[in-house]
């Protein structure tokens, strides 16, 4: 009963015990002023990845120091996603995708480039399978599946054509959640 009678008074009283005072209007400035998107990342066990332009940064969780930076892009990249599910990819395999239309599979640990893959349509997500392929989502609502051992891929289309936001395949590697 208490609890929930601290809760509203923390919602009455509108502010946060970590806030700065910044007022709303204040961060609507602020971000009409600084027109980014957030940044790609993603993580393994032992590596933070973020992206810099054309460029992913992979640096160690404890220290924080940078051990290679992946190069090989020309155009901004836009997604990024560490293969975690995989016995293959054991958050050794990495897959980015440029302004380019160019997807890169590369080896996390040497910073070698695996595969290559062009696309024809604006990818929008990628997301890793078990079976050590890559799931992509694009704006006309296709998935399309990536294997970077042989470089081929299909595309199947979904039934509302709606552009898909977020994609996680299930452990059998043939159903989708999409969004």
């Amino acid at each position: 009963m208490s609890a929930s009678r601290n809760h509203s008074n923390s919602i009455r009283s509108g502010h946060s015990s970590k806030g700065t005072g910044t007022t709303l209007a204040e961060v609507s400035m602020a971000t009409d002023l600084v027109a980014r998107d957030f940044e790609p990342c993603a993580a393994t066990a032992s590596m933070f990845l973020y992206v810099q332009g054309t460029t992913v940064v992979c640096a160690h969780h404890d220290t924080l120091k940078i051990e290679r930076r992946f190069s090989r892009h020309t155009e901004e990249i836009q997604l990024l996603a560490v293969d975690n599910v995989s016995e293959r990819g054991a958050g050794r395999l990495v897959v980015t995708y440029d302004a380019s239309q160019t997807a890169i599979v590369w080896d996390c640990m040497t910073g070698d480039e695996v595969a290559r893959f062009a696309s024809y349509e604006n990818l929008t997500v990628a997301a890793w399978m078990r079976n050590g392929n890559v799931a992509f989502g694009n704006a006309q609502g296709n998935v399309i599946l990536f294997e970077p051992t042989t470089s081929e891929h299909i595309s199947a289309r979904t039934i509302d054509q709606i552009p898909i936001t977020a994609l996680a395949p299930a452990a059998d590697c043939r159903t989708y959640a999409i969004g």
